[in-house]
């Protein structure tokens, strides 16, 4: 997959030195991308995507022909994304990369998170309340489906050890993309997502969009009986369908070709069950920047709704907040346009002792306010469980009071 690149590649003699508030990681398929040192750190806007394009090949020409961007776009587009242009990248086996870091980390005690007290930025009763009044707008706004997530801070007795919690997220989700991003001096995106937004190598693209869910189960009699309701559910196949519809028609007009199976697949992540479809096609142009295309479909229905134009304005109003680098994207691309980005889901942001945890779902005219939330919550499983604190997060959310 990365053949293509003159990666440092990692060896039995490699040490990882991995610190999350300075380097990169991006974890995809069996290999690691990790990154030591900056030569530059920039931000550019994404609301042109020639113009960003444009700025990041300017900054990358500077740099030998191996150099690659490491970045994050945030979810709206009056934002700007950053960008590191490191001084090495290392490409490690994904079980070496692991192995490595859990030696390094071997000599701290192992440190527990003493989850103190959480606020939600967003209440249940707000979140139902929004979720409620989404659905009036399918009728008024001509909208087929919108997103609506919530945010929730979650405070502890220490600091969270960054280095351990990726170390956890990497060992519990063996299969998704881990990402690590130092979005400040301070803070610190984290998290494995379960979807990839495009892939481009040469005139080879893919995309591997996922809509509706539901919650895994550690009973297998139950996983099964979980896995036929996700794909007997019509409020999950259609969610799924206006995502794929727009994913290609974005799609279409930069490929030869373009395949997409008549029917979606099941993808499962350590603590849910996803409606997955694989889009594969041939690039007319090889020279083509994987974020000029990647740009385009973001923000995704995915993420966002459709029509996104529509679904677009309506959800500041509804969330009350923004929402940052939640449902942005986060990838690599090198000096040729190619490279790997992926949707920023089941992740958190952390500073100092402190979590930003964000999670969201697809809303559509079938869906029932009280089970968004649940669905919700189910995708704040990912973190909570790597943080090692899903039983003190459900303690304290019982004596919590929602309308702080």
């Amino acid at each position: 997959m990365y053949a293509t690149h003159a990666f440092d590649s990692a060896n039995s003699r490699s040490t990882l030195n991995f610190q999350s508030q300075y380097d990169c990681l991006f974890v995809s398929s069996k290999y690691c991308l990790a990154s030591q040192g900056i030569a530059d750190k920039f931000s550019i806007k994404i609301d042109d995507t020639a113009e960003l394009v444009d700025s990041l090949r300017q900054k990358l020409a500077a740099y030998s022909d191996d150099t690659l961007a490491f970045g994050v776009l945030p979810f709206c587009k009056s934002e700007q994304a950053q960008f590191i242009i490191p001084k090495q990248v290392t490409r490690w086996d994904k079980g070496a990369f692991t192995a490595c870091l859990n030696a390094e980390l071997s000599v701290y005690k192992d440190p527990q998170n003493h989850l103190q007290s959480l606020r939600y930025l967003q209440s249940k009763q707000q979140f139902e309340h929004a979720v409620s009044h989404a659905k009036t707008l399918f009728n008024t706004e001509q909208l087929e489906k919108i997103v609506l997530s919530k945010q929730v801070d979650l405070c502890f007795k220490e600091a969270i050890n960054k280095e351990q919690l990726l170390h956890d997220l990497l060992q519990q989700s063996q299969s998704g993309y881990h990402f690590s991003f130092p979005v400040s001096d301070e803070s610190v995106l984290m998290g494995v997502s379960p979807e990839l937004l495009l892939y481009k190598n040469d005139h080879q693209v893919l995309s591997n969009p996922l809509a509706g869910s539901i919650a895994r189960h550690s009973c297998p009699n139950e996983e099964l009986i979980r896995q036929q309701i996700l794909l007997a559910s019509n409020k999950d196949r259609f969610e799924h369908s206006v995502v794929i519809e727009d994913m290609e028609q974005v799609l279409t007009p930069f490929c030869n070709t373009l395949h997409t199976p008549l029917t979606p697949s099941l993808l499962s992540t350590a603590t849910m069950w996803h409606l997955s479809t694989e889009l594969t096609g041939t690039l007319h142009d090889a020279n083509t920047h994987v974020l000029s295309i990647a740009n385009q479909l973001h923000p995704t229905p995915a993420l966002c709704g459709k029509p996104t134009t529509q679904a677009y304005p309506q959800i500041a109003a509804l969330e009350g907040q923004s929402r940052g680098y939640f449902s942005g994207i986060i990838g690599w691309c090198d000096k040729y346009g190619n490279g790997e980005w992926v949707v920023v889901i089941r992740c958190a942001q952390i500073q100092k002792n402190t979590a930003r945890l964000f999670a969201g779902a697809g809303i559509v005219a079938a869906s029932e306010p009280h089970l968004e939330w649940q669905e919700t919550e189910a995708k704040l499983n990912t973190m909570l469980n790597a943080l090692g604190i899903q039983q003190s997060y459900y303690s304290l959310q019982k004596s919590y009071h929602y309308d702080n």
